[in-house]
């Protein structure tokens, strides 16, 4: 797979549909964090949103959209000159799969995706807080037809309608990830930033590929077709570490979820990793994230982990 999908799988996202939402044409309400990443879909009417946070205001009109990366209050209006009430405070009645609040002059849908909290930096550190979705009811555009498709499964009463939903929306949450990641004004960093460089691209890929490997800067430099000095430099000014020490941080990604989530044996897992034993896997993983292996697998079960600390090498 890609760098992409492999960190969207490692962060063993799940996602559904969190119904929608229809209302008059004079309302304001403020809606509270949720976990996850949220996306919501604007199918009628016109609507202006901001973070509770920010001042600024920004038009949605039929067919945009927006993905919330991370929890955070915001607040939806007809007309941003109005007072916001809380949206658990205002009744609504349920109908067709949506909250319906009094009218049909404004229709949303809205989504979210949890995620495994312990890698979430690995994806949500690097994207802004809020991505824009523009697509307009003219467009012919991929996220269109995944919107529109995604609001008729919403509203059927089909077999499978619920497991269509949540396929739509992983698609839809890829897509705009996507379409932020080409934009000009992404200002990608981190293992984002290699996206924009086929040379490193391609490293980049052969560490996700094969991280068992004994990778050495030559090797990676070879696979990028650039000069070892050359490869080193520019991994750094896109990605700001070095090759080997992501191929490290990549590795203890992979232990990490391997160790939450499965009773594979710490020995195992150091060999499938590429480590010749177990005491130099534990080593680096302690190194990085601050306790044993054996202790970050009880850690998880007990209750909160701890977070990932900065490698040095």
């Amino acid at each position: 797979m890609d760098p992409l999908s492999d960190v969207l799988q490692l962060l063993s996202a799940s996602s559904y549909i969190t119904s929608g939402q229809s209302a008059g044409s004079c309302w304001a309400m403020r809606y509270p964090g949720f976990s996850g990443m949220k996306f919501i879909s604007l199918r009628k009417g016109t609507l202006w949103f901001r973070l509770e946070a920010e001042q600024d205001w920004h038009l949605m009109n039929p067919g945009d959209g927006l993905i919330l990366t991370r929890s955070t209050p915001f607040i939806m209006a007809t007309d941003p000159n109005l007072s916001a009430v809380p949206s658990e405070s205002v009744p609504y009645q349920r109908r067709d799969g949506i909250a319906d609040y009094g009218g049909d002059d404004s229709i949303l849908l809205a989504g979210k995706m949890e995620i495994d909290p312990m890698p979430a930096g690995l994806l949500l550190g690097l994207l802004p807080l809020v991505i824009p979705i523009k697509t307009g009811t003219g467009s012919s555009s991929t996220l269109y037809w995944l919107m529109a498709r995604l609001h008729e499964e919403n509203l059927s009463l089909l077999p499978g309608a619920s497991l269509a939903g949540n396929h739509l929306m992983q698609l839809i949450m890829i897509e705009g990830i996507r379409g932020w990641i080409c934009s000009e004004e992404s200002g990608l960093s981190g293992w984002m930033g290699a996206l924009r460089d086929p040379r490193i691209l391609k490293a980049l890929g052969a560490v996700h590929t094969t991280p068992e490997r004994n990778w050495q800067l030559a090797d990676l430099a070879n696979v990028a077709g650039m000069s070892r000095a050359g490869f080193a430099r520019r991994f750094n000014e896109l990605t700001g570490t070095t090759p080997l020490s992501y191929l490290t941080h990549w590795r203890m990604h992979i232990a990490s979820r391997a160790l939450r989530l499965s009773s594979e044996p710490v020995k195992h897992l150091a060999f499938r990793l590429g480590y010749a034993n177990e005491s130099t896997f534990s080593t680096v993983f302690k190194r990085v994230y601050g306790m044993s292996p054996t202790a970050h697998r009880a850690q998880y079960r007990e209750g909160p982990v701890y977070p990932l600390r900065p490698y040095t090498n």
